[in-house]
């Protein structure tokens, strides 16, 4: 019998170019066990080396791509030509899965995620859906469910199961972990397949939250379209105040909290995808939640040209048209995202104070799937433009050589190896990530090249020397790992109860590896085993 995951595979991608459809396929579903065939479909032009800039998957996509683990392939698929005859012709994606050799078997797909826009999801359901086989499932992505839910169940046939989904979350965001996936169950949804795909959503860290289409599509005209118009109207408000004297750089050197996060969110729509955002201001009612906005927003400004008395009563007025409400979970988010805007800052402060070894990723913030570019060093100031760090890292034969303090210097020389100092300038806005303590020493144990040591010893047969490297690893920052070996010229020595082993110990390549093989004599003699030197 088959396992779960491999029954719900392969899985067929529409609008697999880009977007969240690509998104999901990279990090969600290539990613879970068993997973079989994925294949990547859109109308774009075919990815390869002669393919035009906007060919899919892009390029800042290939990197991810050849490392994922799951068969992945990709096909321009023409939606227009309906029925029997679906123009569909296979890419060269760099994954580990070669195209197939026939034309596309839409028949063998036993799962089809439709990621297109909404204005295209009739005709990519009328072309796809009716050549499937009764077990399949099909599910959407989009934002409402007014347009998608009737395009899947009018044109899936009977026996395939539709499901309605929306993650409220874009691809900017590096994984599902606190992410809210909504899901609108239909009456033809399949329960065993509901169920499998939301434990796998939640396995990965999301929130799943059940709603019914109806009071979805009611709601997103709130949570999305309000919002989006909110903010659209602030970045026009801004763009406009030149006029004033304003100046829109000068600001962020002075700005509050609360300025710089509707700042940042007004970014994030900017940004973004405007096709999709215009496609979320044109749902039906739309203009009647802009109305009550604008609406409002008249109604205090005429309050707030009184006297400072009015003034306070109109934001009283505000202030009291919530009480009853649960606001404590928005507050508690208001200032988990101010304190949010001062961490960088506030872990590269405590790095210049404390002198630590700093690792930090960096990257143009609105091509957030570009590698990040790597920083290894020691923070000499930070204001709230820029980090200062003074680098010693080379890379070399897929390792990282790096000297941040006397020891990681003699370290160096011990190999004969040299690095010279060169000042960085980052800018705070292209920081992606500032590594914790626990993060830079895994970074380090992943990337160097590090030192290996022996030390021969003699101990009782009972003596669990593999135990003894975790704890060697565990009591002594300088070790990586150890393993144990056994030469054969030492058997006889069993005969009387003994036995005489070898630890093979990793030690960081930037400590120094004479000192950190005293100290582990040292502790084992303590431990009470004997050796006989080290090497």
């Amino acid at each position: 019998m088959l396992a779960k995951d491999q029954e719900y595979s392969p899985l067929l991608i529409l609008g697999g170019g880009d977007g969240i459809g690509l998104w999901l396929a990279k990090r969600l579903f290539a990613r879970v066990p068993g997973m079989g065939r994925i294949t990547l479909a859109d109308v774009k032009p075919l990815a390869g080396r002669s393919a035009s800039p906007d060919a899919f998957p892009g390029s800042q996509h290939a990197a991810e791509l050849a490392r994922l683990d799951a068969p992945m392939d990709a096909l321009r698929l023409d939606y227009a030509r309906a029925g029997g005859s679906l123009a569909a012709e296979w890419a060269a994606v760099p994954t580990r899965a070669a195209p197939p050799p026939g034309p596309l078997p839409l028949e063998d797909y036993r799962m089809v995620m439709v990621a297109v826009p909404e204005e295209s999801m009739g005709q990519a359901c009328a072309a796809v859906l009716p050549l499937l086989r009764p077990g399949a499932h099909v599910f959407d992505v989009c934002s409402t469910k007014s347009v998608a839910l009737p395009a899947m169940l009018r044109h899936a046939p009977e026996g395939v199961s539709v499901l309605g989904t929306h993650p409220l979350f874009g691809p900017a965001v590096p994984d599902l972990v606190g992410q809210v996936m909504v899901m609108t169950p239909t009456p033809r949804t399949d329960a065993a397949f509901y169920q499998w795909y939301r434990d796998v959503v939640r396995s990965f860290g999301a929130v799943v939250e059940e709603m019914p289409a109806q009071d979805h599509d009611l709601h997103m005209l709130f949570i999305q379209t309000l919002a989006h118009f909110c903010y659209l109207v602030f970045g026009r408000t801004l763009a406009q105040a030149g006029s004033l004297g304003f100046n829109l750089e000068q600001s962020f050197k002075v700005s509050t909290p609360p300025y710089g996060i509707l700042a940042a969110f007004t970014a994030r729509i900017i940004g973004g995808n405007p096709r999709l955002y215009a496609q979320i201001q044109a749902q039906p009612d739309a203009s009647k939640v802009r109305s009550l906005f604008l609406q409002a927003a008249q109604e205090i400004a005429r309050q707030f040209s009184g006297d400072q008395a009015q003034v306070q009563a109109a934001i009283q007025e505000v202030i009291d048209s919530y009480k009853g409400s649960d606001v404590a979970r928005a507050y508690a988010n208001s200032r988990a995202l101010v304190d949010s805007v001062q961490g960088s800052y506030r872990e590269l402060y405590l790095r210049k104070e404390t002198g630590q070894l700093t690792v930090l990723l960096a990257g143009d913030p609105l091509n957030p799937a570009e590698p990040s570019v790597t920083h290894v060093g020691l923070v000499h100031d930070v204001d709230g433009q820029s980090v200062d760090m003074e680098e010693r890292a080379a890379q070399a034969g897929g390792a990282w050589f790096i000297a941040y303090d006397a020891e990681s210097e003699a370290a160096l020389r011990k190999v004969g190896r040299s690095l010279r100092a060169r000042q960085t300038r980052v800018l705070r806005h292209n920081i992606r990530r500032v590594l914790s303590a626990e993060e830079t020493v895994a970074w380090r144990r992943a990337n160097l090249q590090h030192h290996q040591r022996d030390v021969s010893v003699l101990t009782d047969q009972a003596v669990d020397l593999d135990y003894l490297c975790q704890v060697l690893a565990l009591i002594n920052p300088s070790v990586v790992s150890g393993r144990v070996a056994e030469p054969a010229e030492g058997a006889w020595l069993g005969r009387y109860g003994l036995r005489n082993r070898v630890l093979r110990l990793a030690i960081f390549g930037d400590r120094d590896p004479d000192a950190c093989l005293a100290e582990v004599v040292k502790a084992l003699r303590l431990f009470g085993v004997r050796t006989a030197g080290g090497r």
